[in-house]
This record gives C-alpha cells, structure tokens and sequence, in this order.
C-alpha cells in the first residue's frame, strides 16, 4: 500500500491506495485524481513545473523510485540537483528528494511530498 501526504502552504492531504503489481502511477496522476492542486503543464517532464520534494515518513527508508533519464537532465539543467548528488546517492542506494511529479512512479512506499501550488511556495 500506498501512503503519501501531500503538503503545500494550506494544504495537508494523505492519500491510500493499493499499487497494483506492474501498475505505473505517478504522483501527478495520483495528485490530479484526488484534487492535489500540484502545478504541471506538459505531463512528460520536459517543463519542470511539477517539481516537487519526496521525503520519507517511516524512520530508515527512503523513496524506492529510481530517477528516470528525463528527470535527471532536466533537474540537472536547471540547476535543482547536480550529477555528484545523483551519483552520490545512487552509491548510497537512494533516491534524490527533488523530483517531477509527472515521472515519480509509485510504489508500496510512505512519503511525504512537499510542493508549490497556487496557494504560495512550498
């Protein structure tokens, strides 16, 4: 089971849902469907608009969703993470916290995600 709190100024929703085997939902598909006011415009992480933050709530995890290829050009390009953070935490067997909404895929995991949205900056 899924178990992710949404966070933005004025706005705190947890959402539970069961991630079926070989299912690929992301966070701005979970976030849209259950009325999360995340920012996006292209849906396909060419635009950066649906960044967010991916923290863990259960104590000793971590995000378990590999960086895809469009995320690390893009975050890298536009200066929110770089290529030594990758690597370093790809070495610790992690995952970086600053991620797009649109290629998050989920999985059985707790997070807390922290954003921007029409209410304020996160």
């Amino acid at each position: 089971m899924a178990i992710i709190r949404f966070v933005a100024p004025g706005f705190d929703k947890t959402i539970r849902f069961d991630v079926a085997a070989g299912e690929r939902r992301t966070l701005l598909a979970v976030a849209k469907d259950s009325g999360v006011p995340i920012l996006f415009n292209c849906e396909s992480g060419d635009c950066s608009a649906c960044v967010v933050h991916v923290e863990t709530r259960a104590p000793g995890t971590l995000p378990i969703a590999p960086l895809t290829e469009k995320e690390r050009f893009l975050l890298t390009a536009i200066g929110l993470l770089t290529e030594p953070e990758i690597q370093a935490a790809e070495r610790q067997g992690i995952s970086a916290d600053v991620r797009l909404a649109c290629q998050y895929a989920l999985g059985d995991e707790e997070i807390v995600v922290l954003f921007n949205n029409d209410l304020g900056g996160a």
